[in-house]
């Protein structure tokens, strides 16, 4: 037993390391700061709850041992926390049996732009709903401070039996729309953490192979012989197998976790074919090879080759057995698609900074598991792609995820005696939603692109362009900085055509295209429109509608009625004289709690007014509530036109 703890102890280290060799600057906050804060209550720290009662701390984690004083005041050089004369901040009953990562930390997949997803294990027993609303609120503090240091993180409070049983109670049950997961959910915390704090997990020391019914006697045999001592660890569980009936619930999942992060949706949404194209009723997770590799070596088969510890990467060995799969199953070229989507992932959010260390570690990776996609040179050069590259390759991985979901749609209706387990006609509703808000064509809607992460599609510069054709005038917009005689030349650069800048403006700011940073240039033209009102514009559309993140949108949110959060007025942007006009030309841009974008035109004043005011009345939006802006160019009639619209 002692050399099976020694062995996970020896792997857990060695991805710890890789995280902080993938980025440095950020592990003193992942694997230090993070438990330090979970720690303490103290109140110049962040996540300080005022009250007496508020629960916090982790078991054995040791504060001034992990944090040392120069890691400490660096951020936080003004607290009094550490001193002398202060009582100790430290909790003295700590409730965090266990602080792990879950995901892509500490793998090849992990990248500048990834998230880090924190799984907290309690006891609700212990600290009461109470105390779980107050140290909830304490984590919220936490990722806030972890937000202003450039870092996205999230806790998700599970209670320890309640997981063991797969009973999910938690935020993370929410953002997996309930019955979608669970265990594919636990699958996926089993293969993927690291052990930050507290206690490890008991499932590491139990052999593969049982029953969930024989996986309870064997824990309790070894508590009896005291073989060990239940609690120096965390038990949350085995996974002895899943029912193919709820992995399909799982594949909608994916194809709504593709909206905003597509790269690492087709490695998962793979996997789930991989178990639903087996020819047995069930089959063994990848969780359990990570098992066998780390703590069971001598259960894998002869012919499997036996990695050193330090090699071990979740994300490469599981990309590799797809990859396998689908060469076996000859489906066609999708293993070069995963290669891709595995590459692409770990460059994802890379800056020209870190871009030549983070592509020399994963190229040596990669090409020493044989997973390099044919064409890597070209995909390194990402940032440099023509904006058709980039979205021909979205195209491939939305038609990937379309054409396999509608590949595997019919296995759910194979497993009648699984219905009691499979996904529920709610979260049925709630998956179906965030696609149809993505995909459906409505009228007025702004479309989005089947394209790379929208942060991936950024552009450095864009160039307008407009032109007149059978008195219609046509707006353009380019890839790149250029001029009148530049663009005649260089047509293959056109992103984009309409007869409407605003609408183009913003179907450019909804998909990504356009982010703050992206440089505007204007080529010499006929029209009022100067670069000055496009660039203000710009301004305007990405301060009030940030791209959108369809991951966080509640489930209770998308079961509710459709309504919209917030809007933008647009008034006389084409600057045509307003005096003694019987037209007043105005754009209002909403958007709803669904994510979705819709622009709508009104040409006399009445007709503007009568919009703002339903705005107000049916969906409390408006300047008073801070959801509502008005732009208006800079124009002559500027003022005139404000008066009119307060009056």
């Amino acid at each position: 037993m002692l050399d099976k703890i020694k062995r996970y102890q020896a792997y857990n280290r060695s991805r710890k390391v890789k995280a902080i060799n993938f980025q440095p600057n950020r592990s003193g906050i992942l694997f230090k700061l993070i438990p330090y804060l979970l720690h303490c209550n103290y109140p110049d720290l962040p996540g300080y709850i005022d009250d007496a009662d508020c629960p916090f701390g982790i078991y054995r984690f040791l504060p001034e041992k992990v944090v040392n004083g120069e890691l400490f005041r660096q951020y936080f050089p003004d607290s009094t926390a550490r001193s002398h004369k202060t009582k100790s901040p430290y909790a003295r009953n700590p409730c965090i049996h266990s602080l792990k990562t879950i995901g892509s930390i500490g793998t090849i997949a992990q990248s500048e732009k990834s998230d880090c997803d924190f799984w907290v294990s309690i006891r609700l027993e212990e600290i009461g709903s109470y105390g779980a609303g107050l140290l909830s609120t304490k984590c919220k503090g936490i990722e806030k401070w972890a937000a202003e240091q450039g870092m996205e993180v999230y806790f998700f409070l599970m209670d320890i039996d309640q997981t063991r049983e797969n009973r999910f109670s938690s935020a993370a049950e929410e953002e997996s729309a309930g019955s979608a997961l669970k265990l594919l959910l636990k699958d996926e915390l089993f293969r993927t953490h690291i052990l930050v704090a507290g206690k490890m997990l008991l499932w590491w020391l139990i052999p593969p192979g049982l029953t969930e019914d024989g996986y309870r006697k064997y824990v309790q045999e070894l508590v009896n012989k005291r073989h060990l001592n239940p609690d120096n660890f965390v038990d949350l569980g085995y996974i002895a197998d899943i029912p193919k009936a709820e992995i399909f619930g799982a594949c909608l999942w994916q194809l709504n976790k593709a909206l905003d992060s597509p790269f690492k949706s087709v490695i998962k949404f793979a996997y789930l074919e991989l178990l639903l194209k087996n020819k047995t009723k069930i089959f063994t997770l990848f969780s359990t090879k990570i098992l066998c590799l780390v703590t069971f070596p001598e259960r894998l088969p002869k012919s499997e080759l036996k990695l050193p510890i330090q090699h071990i990467d979740p994300y490469l060995l599981l990309a590799k057995e797809i990859i396998a799969f689908y060469q076996k199953n000859k489906i066609k070229d999708e293993d070069v698609l995963i290669r891709e989507c595995l590459f692409l992932k770990t460059l994802e959010g890379t800056t020209p900074k870190n871009e030549d260390k983070q592509l020399q570690t994963t190229l040596a990776l990669m090409q020493k598991w044989d997973l390099l996609p044919p064409d890597y040179k070209r995909m390194a050069k990402l940032h440099d792609w023509q904006y058709k590259e980039l979205l021909a390759t979205g195209t491939r991985v939305h038609a990937y995820l379309l054409d396999t979901y509608n590949r595997l749609r019919w296995l759910r209706k194979s497993f009648p005696e699984e219905t009691g387990r499979a996904i529920t006609d709610r979260d049925l509703s709630i998956l179906g939603k965030k696609l149809f808000s993505f995909y459906d064509v409505k009228e007025h809607k702004i479309p989005y692109l089947h394209t790379l992460s929208r942060k991936a599609m950024k552009q450095k510069h864009l160039t307008f362009h407009a032109s007149k054709y059978e008195n219609v005038i046509y707006y353009y917009v380019f890839q790149g900085k250029h001029d009148t005689e530049s663009i005649r030349q260089n047509t293959d650069s056109q992103i984009k055509r309409d007869t409407d800048p605003i609408h183009l403006m913003m179907w450019l700011t909804i998909n990504g295209i356009m982010q703050k940073g992206t440089r505007i240039h204007i080529t010499k033209n006929f029209l009022n429109v100067n670069l000055p009102d496009l660039q203000n514009l710009a301004d305007t559309l990405l301060n009030n509608f940030p791209l959108f993140n369809f991951s966080n949108i509640s489930a209770d949110e998308l079961l509710s009625t459709e309504s919209v959060t917030r809007a933008l007025v647009i008034v006389n942007f084409d600057k045509e004289p307003v005096k003694g006009s019987s037209t007043f030309k105005s754009t209002i841009i909403t958007v709803n709690n669904y994510g979705e974008y819709f622009m709508h035109y009104y040409t006399t004043l009445v007709q503007l007014k009568n919009a703002i005011r339903v705005l107000l009345t049916r969906h409390y939006v408006s300047r008073w509530n801070n959801n509502l802006e008005m732009y208006i160019p800079e124009q002559q009639e500027k003022y005139y036109i404000q008066g009119l619209l307060e009056k």
